[in-house]
């Protein structure tokens, strides 16, 4: 089954997160994981979006899998998305964790009137070793800057819960907005925390992408993750704009009232 429940889409409207055990069966995810360990053998940062889609099918593929495309797109209520990210790799003994944030993309952060949604994939599942998932439930609705809970560290919040156990081949679907972090934990001598993450955005409005979104669209459609056209809606440029240029205009003009540098003077009386 490729879809949701409408219970379970009431749910993350209201949690913002959803638990899938076991979505990969065994041997599509022993594929992923030997994409993951040749990319990580060959020291290919995870954020390289562009290597990921050249070099390593199964990763580049993980973008349109049909069945967390249909799920995604029971939580947009019907309406069109783009592909956003992939990253991927291990994590080992001594991994260090990552504070509480949230990973919606907005500049600056002003509303959740679109709908991101990050799928995290957990190919060796979690027990208990190298990391924990913690999540806030119900704090996607909260509009904040991404790294603001990071004062937090790694600590338990009012309400938050911590996802400790996972089977192989499970996958959490959480609203990009969730307060999440990663908990370091001893251990992982004989585990591999295997984490993929990739992400979508509602249309309707534009998006903060990267410099080379059209590369790595063009080169997303070229290799076939459209699956013969059928999803090549997801690798859409047109709904991004350049985020890190917007960033360097916006923290020329971010002093004082943004009101008075953004629109025109008299329309403001």
């Amino acid at each position: 089954m490729n879809h949701l429940t409408q219970q379970e889409v009431d749910a993350f409207k209201v949690d913002g997160y959803l638990v899938l055990e076991r979505y990969f069966d065994p041997e599509h995810n022993q594929r992923i994981k030997g994409d993951v360990d040749r990319m990580m053998e060959n020291g290919i940062s995870p954020a390289n979006r562009l290597e990921i889609f050249l070099s390593y099918p199964e990763l580049g593929l993980l973008t349109s899998d049909p069945g967390i495309v249909g799920r995604v797109s029971d939580l947009m209520g019907g309406s069109r998305f783009t592909h956003h990210h992939i990253h991927a790799r291990w994590q080992a003994e001594g991994e260090p964790g990552q504070p509480w944030h949230h990973d919606y993309e907005q500049m600056p952060q002003s509303n959740r009137s679109h709908l991101m949604v990050h799928v995290f994939m957990y190919l060796d599942g979690l027990n208990g070793e190298v990391g924990d998932l913690l999540l806030l439930p119900g704090s996607h609705t909260q509009t904040m800057e991404r790294t603001a809970p990071r004062i937090f560290g790694y600590a338990d919040l009012p309400g938050s819960i911590t996802i400790s156990r996972l089977a192989p081949g499970s996958i959490v679907i959480l609203h990009s907005a969730i307060m999440h972090a990663r908990r370091p934990k001893p251990g992982g001598v004989s585990f591999r925390r295997y984490f993929v993450d990739t992400s979508y955005c509602q249309a309707g409005i534009l998006w903060p992408g990267i410099d080379d979104i059209d590369t790595i669209n063009r080169i997303a459609l070229e290799r076939g993750y459209d699956r013969d056209g059928r999803y090549a809606w997801l690798y859409d440029s047109s709904q991004f704009y350049n985020a890190r240029q917007v960033w360097l205009e916006l923290k020329e003009k971010n002093a004082g009232s943004l009101a008075l540098v953004l629109g025109p003077r008299d329309k403001l009386h």
